[in-house]
């Protein structure tokens, strides 16, 4: 099954949402970053989407369904 992935990393001291010819936004937080890539993932046309999420201390953790596995 086809899927879409996003990534939720920190760049320039911001966390931003990116993925394949997409890199949005600007925010503070790490979790408010997380929030709308879950939007986002759910407006994703019924694709699966995956999460890829950097740590605070710049280490990108393990794949998880955007869904937060519900």
């Amino acid at each position: 099954m086809p899927q879409v992935h996003y990534g939720v990393v920190k760049q320039s001291g911001r966390w931003r949402i990116i993925g394949q010819n997409l890199n949005v936004g600007r925010y503070r937080r790490r979790e408010s970053a997380i929030r709308a890539a879950r939007r986002l993932a759910a407006s994703s046309g019924g694709l699966a989407a995956v999460l890829h999420v950097q740590d605070e201390d710049g280490v990108l953790r393990p794949p998880e369904p955007a869904d937060g596995g519900e």
